[in-house]
Formats: structure tokens, sequence, C-alpha cells
């Protein structure tokens, strides 16, 4: 054997020998602390079985409601959704006076999901020409809408202020000059805030560094505009993060550097965007470890809900770290924007999909195909997401099964190597946490895209239509060649 073969070997070895070091550390420790390696708990959800052994919510049958409506099929929790934007106001406003919620349109654009966080009192807070229009259709008045986004539009931007939009956080220097002018065309001072960007979180395409002297520099050019405003300072770090020190260190970054704007250019800041990107405890991204495991046909690692700070520890903290700056008590104290999606919307939606054939695979391994893959399940492929037999939730889990869509590509894989019961063709699996990030990534490659019920009060109300295969061609310009036959038949006959 050659010499680069040997290493080769010896590499692979070496990555397996860990693997399983890991595997094995996973297993004593999830046993030490009485947790179940295979997966969590539907009461994580405020889930529960039935006589039947199906899976409810809110005590409705999800097995009948899939035979009902069909699937693929989303089920918005409403209540849970309602609690949950509760949850996450009260964890900010019992430490600090003055805070908005701009739900993330961007993280589950159902409208009727929005709808009812609005309902509920949050803004909009959008990224597109589009999700602007959007909010406006639904009603949602200027001046509750926060406008972000690095591609802004002079079309989207005069639609933001034309109405009134309460700020607009500019992402580059170009979109000064841009809002500007278009706030002199509609006669109105415009309120703005820059997204920089500090030692931690996204960078690259998003917002103008501190270190590097931008944001100083957006902040000169708009004190000079007499049409603009500038009031806000703008964060947002990434997704799925679940570390508070990351936050605080961007956040003390950002005072700082509203200290320094009052010192050199006497800019007060009076809105802190800080964004979202908040964890939940049922989601984690798959870590180096998990992409190496999956990629040697090993399960991931077991997910460990104590991992995730709760809310009620971000809200603490950062108020704290607020009253570092101002005083909690001052009237005129900034006021807090955070712009949640998947803190608010990730638990409180499921897509149900139905199992179309099982297959014997390698390895004692059952290959299950299911009518929904990553053209409406895209986060399953870089996150662990909870997966349930919710036609068998009291069936014993009997070996290993890997979950694929109907997506003729060999990357349609949902689950790998899950422990789970037998199932036959129509059973109906649960795919926990998918309100967020499933719907704006859905696509009809081969499939029109899924229906979608809202539960309220124990009953389903249907909220979006599926896609039928006309709605799919619905706007292309059909060359039929049954019609061209005729018309040139017609045309023969003259």
């Amino acid at each position: 054997m050659r010499c680069p073969d040997m290493i080769g070997v010896l590499r692979n070895t070496l990555k397996r020998a860990f693997l399983h070091w890991v595997a094995a550390s996973d297993r004593r420790e999830f046993a030490r602390r009485g947790l179940d390696m295979h997966g969590l708990d539907p009461a994580h959800w405020d889930l529960s079985i039935s006589d039947a052994g199906h899976l409810q919510a809110q005590g409705c049958d999800l097995v009948s409601l899939a035979r009902e409506y069909g699937t693929p099929l989303y089920v918005v929790d409403g209540e849970r959704l309602a609690r949950n934007y509760r949850a996450f106001l009260d964890a900010f406003t019992a430490h600090y006076p003055r805070v908005v919620i701009g739900t993330s349109y961007k993280t589950n654009p159902l409208p009727r999901v929005i709808s009812a966080l609005h309902d509920c009192g949050a803004y909009a807070e959008v990224i597109s020409h589009f999700e602007l229009w959007l909010a406006l259709r639904l009603g949602v008045p200027g001046d509750s809408i926060i406008v972000n986004g690095p591609g802004k539009t002079r079309q989207g931007l005069e639609l933001a202020i034309a109405n009134r939009a309460r700020i607009i956080n500019i992402d580059g220097l170009h979109e000064i000059d841009w809002i500007a002018g278009l706030a002199e065309k509609y006669d109105h001072r415009q309120q703005v805030g820059v997204r920089v960007v500090t030692s931690v979180g996204w960078s690259a395409q998003f917002g103008l560094g501190i270190a590097n002297g931008q944001a100083m520099q957006a902040f000169a050019q708009l004190r000079e505009c007499g049409q603009l405003d500038p009031c806000g300072l703008h964060v947002h770090l990434g997704t799925g993060i679940r570390n508070i020190e990351t936050y605080l260190k961007a956040i003390r970054e950002a005072l700082e550097f509203a200290r320094l704007l009052k010192r050199d250019l006497d800019i007060d800041i009076r809105y802190f965007d800080f964004g979202g990107g908040f964890g939940v405890p049922t989601v984690k991204e798959f870590s180096h470890v998990d992409v190496m495991l999956r990629a040697n046909d090993m399960p991931v690692r077991p997910l460990d809900t104590e991992a995730c700070p709760d809310v009620n520890e971000y809200g603490r903290a950062i108020a704290e770290l607020m009253g570092q700056y101002y005083s909690l008590t001052d009237p005129e104290a900034p006021t807090l924007i955070f712009e949640p999606g998947r803190a608010i919307t990730s638990s409180a939606q499921i897509l149900l999909v139905e199992v179309l054939a099982t297959k014997d695979g390698a390895n004692g391994v059952t290959n299950i195909i299911v009518n929904g893959g990553k053209n409406i399940a895209m986060p399953t492929g870089y996150e662990y997401h909870e997966l349930f037999v919710a036609s068998k939730m009291n069936a014993p889990r009997v070996g290993r099964s890997s979950v694929f869509g109907p997506l003729c590509h060999p990357g349609d894989i949902l689950f790998k190597l899950k422990k789970l019961p037998a199932v036959t063709a129509g059973d109906v699996l649960a795919i926990m946490d998918a309100g967020a990030y499933f719907v704006p990534n859905q696509m009809n490659f081969s499939n029109p895209r899924p229906s979608a019920v809202m539960l309220q009060g124990g009953r389903a109300e249907l909220i979006r239509e599926r896609e039928s295969f006309e709605d799919i061609i619905a706007l292309d310009q059909l060359h039929n060649a049954y019609d061209d036959a005729l018309l040139a038949s017609s045309r023969q006959g003259r």
C-alpha cells in the first residue's frame, strides 16, 4: 500500500474512533441524567397522546387532521403562538420599561400567522419590498413597521417612506441619498438607524462596521441630511443563537458606540434594535461533529434542551446591561426593539407528512419514503428537529430508520438513523418546530406546496389552500400543441 493510501486509512480510522467515542460519551451523560437518547417528549410542545395512540395538539387528533386536509400539512397552534409572543414580551418588559416586538416576516410569512401576532401587538419587521407590501396589505400602519435588509430597492424605500415607516435601518452608505431624496419628495422627516457590525455575529454583506469607521461615517452623513432623523442602532447577530454572552458582547459594543455618537456628533440614540436570532430549546444547528456523524452514517448527537438559555435570562441580562448606561426609570430612556422569529413561531407549527413506502436498507436500517422532502422541510438538513410517528405514539422503537422525501435527488434526506417504531405506508409523521424557515424556503420542486390549518380553541381552520397543479404554472405562457393543431386545421379549412 502506498504511503498516501496508508495515511488516508489511518485518518479515517482515527476519525471513526473519535466519533464512536463522542457517541459513547453522549450515551453515558444522558444515562446519568436520566434523559432519552432517542428523542424528546411531546410535552415540550404541549402535545398529548389519544387513547388510539395518536399525537394530539389542543386535543385535536393530528392523524385525523392529516386525513381530512391531506398531507403534507402545516398545523399551526394558534394558542401556543400567542403564548410564545406574550412570554417573549414579558421576559423583557419585566426588566425594562420600553420594549417593542417586531415579528420577523422572513421567518414565517404565512399571512394568518403574521396577522395573529399583529393581533397580539407585534410590529412588522420586513426585509423586502414584498414583505413591506404584505404588511400594508394586512393593515399594519406605517408607524408599526421596521424596515431592514441589505438589498433594499428604491421602489421598496419609496413605499416605506410614503407610508411613514417607524424606522428604516440602513445597511449601506448608498441608501442614504436614496432615503433623503424620497423623504424630501414626500415632505417627511424620516427616522433612520444604522445596522452596525460588531466583533461577533454576521458581517460580510450585512451592515457597517464600528471598528473600521464605516458606521461613524454613515452617521456623519445622516446628520447633514435635514430630511433624516438619525436615531437608531441596529444589531442582528444571526439565527438560532444559544449563548447569552454573544448578545451581551455585541450590545455592549453598540452602547459604547452610542456614547461616541453623542460625544462626537451630538446624536442621541432613541432606538436600540437588537434584532432576533434567539435559539429555542428544541432545535439546534448541526455542529461540525454532527456533520461528521451524518457523513459517516451515524446518528447526530442528541439534543440537550437545557443547553439553551431561557428567554427570561436574556431579558434580565440585557436589561441589567442597559442599566449601566441609562436610567431605567427615566421616561426618556431609549426604546428597545427585538425582532424574534424562531423564538415565537418555531414551536407553534408542525409539519405532517405521510409514509409512501418503506425499503430495507444497508446494515438493518429501514429507509422510509414520505410525501414531503427538502422541497418543504429544508431546515432538517442543517438543524436538529424532533420527529414523531404521529399515528403510532405508543408503539415501541424497534430500529434505526432514515427518512427520505419524494424528490428524485440523492440529497433529499430529512432524517438519518433515527430510532422509530415500525411504520407502513399510510402512517403519519410529525416534524416538529416547523414554524421557522420551513415556509419561506419551500418550493414546488416536482410537487405542489402544502396547505395549512390553524388550531384555535380545539378547532381547526384552513388558513392556506394546497397549491394546485394549475397554480404552479399560472404565470407561464403555455404553448399547447393540441390548440396549435386546432388552429392550423381551422386555417386550412378557410
